[in-house]
């Protein structure tokens, strides 16, 4: 499996300047591909999104998200340069990429190409701007893009007025060579200018010095000459050296931030910082750098006054008027929202800063009402839309409500006024659906699916399948079941971990091996999402399952899935009848089976048949009385899957906590049910575990039929599956009963030598 790690994006504002930071690496292995059919915490296209094709709003969707559809729900879209902003911060937050890591190799490159005009001969310096912080072993942005951004425009200056091969600009080269060397590890500083250097690049060499003691972490040496630079009005480096003069109080308050024994020092750092911007902002003849002033107080003020730049961040950000700082804004806002998020391991100064936070603002207070799984959400959310019949109130309302909700009704008729054109349209009756099934108004429900279902370009894929989910709960009869059923996934994913998509469609590049190969079939097929599964393998008796089998509305792929399924229920069932029905079916669908099913409809009735059956199961790790949500096993149908997916577990539970939360559909009757349940508990108590089944099953063989020439191969195989299986803590009975036949009538065979050991769960005690 392929080996995956994200770097973990940061904010530029409160990382690449100043934050300390390390980068997570997920572990791997094993890791697989599997198919999303709906998004619980992402929007399922950024720039989509962006423009207010929302689709249905989640409570998990991340804190910048959600300011989004509120935006939306009230009239307020972003402008095309915003909804860029928006995209790359998506883009920071889930997928882990860092648009100043692109920013800074693109500003090294143009750095590079710079220098080359001045030094053709040498090779290219190899430059690291990360640099681990000795004390806290964490890592940090160390010279970011800004730096050679500068360099490069200063270069192209001195060049324009002294030419490439003046002397003293190659001295101003060889300077900067040396800061930047600084950037992840103390090397040299540069060297001084000659006594009789022109003026201009005496000052360049002054700042030179203040920024690579700066990058080599000396910050009192670094803040000693940024303020003798500060006071020289002469300076070119006078506005930019008072400005980096916070930077340095902040780098020393970041230095130290993780250690809480150093708390207030660190506040000192963070107060002198303020102190220092407030100086630069009040001075005019500072201007060129008052833009950039206010935008590092936002780091300042999230340390020491977090409230009020909380609510400052909310209402800017809640303003339909265009944000030029909107990437910056957002980013600082939702990780203030992150320090105040209520979560079960909360502290009560957590909880206080999230009450003041909404007592402040609208929008955090929306956003964390959606966000909420209280019981007091639901009462808050109806207040706040009954005092402002605000849509975004509603919609949150109609996420929150429950059956047993008192404006249940007033809600369900709210959202009929909502516009089809409306942002807030697919969320808010994708919740009243929710309602009037919970409430038993079916007829009106199955109604509103169909209309939204008819249109399926108005809806995002993700959507679809959660209106599909709806309406599988309101299917009328067999076919509508199967119709219902179907969905397309959205995209696929490493473990379907949001953060960790996959382009499945997408062809290797040259000389890659394609990890995708065997799930680029299935990126347009019509899978089953686990709500289908759940009420086929716990809902659905036999009988229909037999009739699903063959329904001309499934593909081929899936009708093998529910066959198969419904074959070895009857096996396990001894409805010999069923499975004698379906053998054909099966050997058609499955190739692999195709013999097996031929042998196992010629066997004479009874014990012969069942062992037919047996035979088959234990050659084929795939057989299992479930029928597989998504793309199903991947590994071949007759090979052993080395991470267990092999036959089945007790997954047939109807009573299981996952699989309750699945209704069953409405077509099915109270008969059909119990006959589900009745089903489900036989095969519980008979095959819990499908290699204990086939172990236990083998060894009635040997009795039943001792002449049996497959039988030490079966044997063999009853034994191997026990190791590759579902275990419990009947697996050593069974798997020593088989393996101790084999040893004492086959112990000379090749499949007793290939049988050295028997196996049990780790877990569970045994009787020798």
């Amino acid at each position: 499996m392929k080996k995956i790690s994200h770097v973990l994006s940061i904010s530029v504002l409160t990382c690449s300047l100043f934050a300390l930071s390390s980068n997570p690496v997920y572990a791997c292995g094993p890791s697989f591909v599997l198919p999303i059919f709906t998004f619980n915490a992402r929007p399922e296209q950024f720039e989509n999104y962006a423009q207010g094709k929302l689709g249905v709003i989640q409570p998990k969707f991340n804190r910048s998200a959600l300011l989004v559809a509120y935006r939306e729900f009230n009239n307020l879209p972003f402008s095309a340069k915003e909804q860029q902003d928006l995209v790359k911060n998506w883009q920071a937050e889930y997928d882990f990429t860092d648009a100043n890591v692109a920013d800074k190799d693109k500003a090294i490159d143009n750095w590079i190409a710079a220098r080359k005009k001045v030094v053709t001969d040498e090779a290219e310096p190899k430059i690291y701007t990360d640099r681990t912080n000795p004390e806290t072993y964490s890592s940090f942005y160390n010279c970011t893009a800004g730096a050679f951004d500068n360099a490069t425009k200063t270069l192209a200056e001195r060049i324009e007025k002294n030419k490439a091969d003046d002397a003293n600009v190659k001295d101003w080269l060889r300077g900067q060579d040396q800061v930047f060397a600084n950037c992840s590890e103390v090397k040299d500083m540069p060297s001084p200018v000659a006594a009789d250097a022109p003026d201009w690049l005496k000052n360049d060499r002054d700042y030179q010095l203040a920024a690579a003691y700066f990058y080599a972490t000396q910050y009192d040496e670094a803040k000693t000459r940024f303020e003798k630079i500060a006071k020289n009005t002469a300076s070119p480096w006078r506005d930019v050296s008072a400005y980096l003069l916070a930077r340095v109080f902040i780098r020393q308050a970041s230095a130290i931030s993780e250690d809480e024994a150093k708390h207030d020092q660190m506040l000192s750092f963070y107060k002198q910082a303020e102190d220092q911007l407030n100086s630069v902002l009040a001075d005019t003849s500072l201007a060129s750098v008052h833009g950039a002033a206010k935008q590092l107080l936002n780091l300042i003020n999230f340390r020491l006054h977090p409230e009020a730049l909380q609510d400052s961040l909310a209402k800017k950000l809640a303003d339909g008027a265009e944000n030029p700082t909107l990437f910056q804004d957002l980013t600082d806002y939702r990780r203030l929202l992150d320090k105040a998020a209520i979560y079960e391991y909360s502290t009560e100064d957590e909880k206080v800063l999230n009450s003041k936070f909404r007592q402040n603002n609208e929008l955090t207070d929306w956003i964390f009402t959606v966000q909420s799984e209280e019981k007091n959400a639901t009462t808050h959310a109806l207040e706040k839309w009954q005092v402002t019949k605000n849509t975004a109130w509603l919609v949150a309302s109609l996420m929150k409500a429950s059956a047993d909700s008192p404006e249940a009704a007033n809600l369900i008729a709210a959202s009929k006024a909502i516009d089809k054109a409306s942002p807030a349209y697919t969320s808010a009756n994708f919740h009243a659906v929710r309602l009037q099934i919970a409430l038993g108004q079916t007829d009106d429900a199955r109604k509103t699916l169909d209309a939204i279902l008819s249109d399926p370009s108005t809806l995002t894929t993700s959507a679809t399948n959660q209106f599909l989910s709806e309406r599988l709960q309101l299917a009328q009869d067999l076919a509508e079941f199967v119709k219902f059923s179907q969905r397309h996934a959205v995209t696929f994913a490493y473990d379907a971990i949001e953060t960790q998509l996959v382009d499945v469609t997408a062809p290797p590049k040259a000389g890659e091996e394609d990890y995708s190969k065997n799930e680029r079939q299935w990126a347009k097929r019509t899978l089953f999402d686990t709500d289908a599964t759940r009420i086929l393998n716990t809902s659905v008796p036999l009988s229909l399952l037999k009739q699903i089998a063959v329904h001309p509305d499934l593909p081929d792929y899936l009708r093998s899935r529910v066959a198969l399924s419904a074959w070895v229920r009857a096996v396990i069932l001894d409805d010999e009848k069923s499975a004698q029905e379906l053998a054909p079916e099966v050997g058609q669908l499955i190739p692999e089976l195709k013999s097996y099913m031929a042998n196992y409809s010629k066997a004479k009735e009874g014990k012969a048949r069942s062992y037919e059956a047996v035979w088959a199961m234990l050659k084929n790790p795939a057989t299992r009385p479930l029928v597989d949500s998504g793309t199903g096993r991947m590994t071949a149908f007759n090979e052993i899957d080395n991470y267990r997916d092999n036959w089945w577990c007790d997954t047939l539970n109807p009573d299981d906590t996952v699989a309750s939360a699945t209704p069953a559909p409405v077509f099915l009757t109270k008969e059909q049910l119990a006959e589900a349940t009745e089903e489900n508990a036989k095969i519980a108590k008979l095959a819990a575990s499908g290699s204990n089944y086939l172990a236990a099953k083998t060894s009635a063989w040997a009795e039943s039929a001792p002449k049996e020439k497959r039988l030490p191969e079966a044997l063999a195989l009853a034994v191997k599956s026990t190791r590759y299986g579902c275990q419990n803590c009947d697996t050593a009975k069974v798997s020593k009963t088989a393996f101790d036949i084999l040893k004492a009538r086959f112990g000379t065979s090749e499949w007793k030598k290939k049988t050295p050991y028997w196996f049990k769960d780790e877990g569970c005690e045994t009787t020798k």
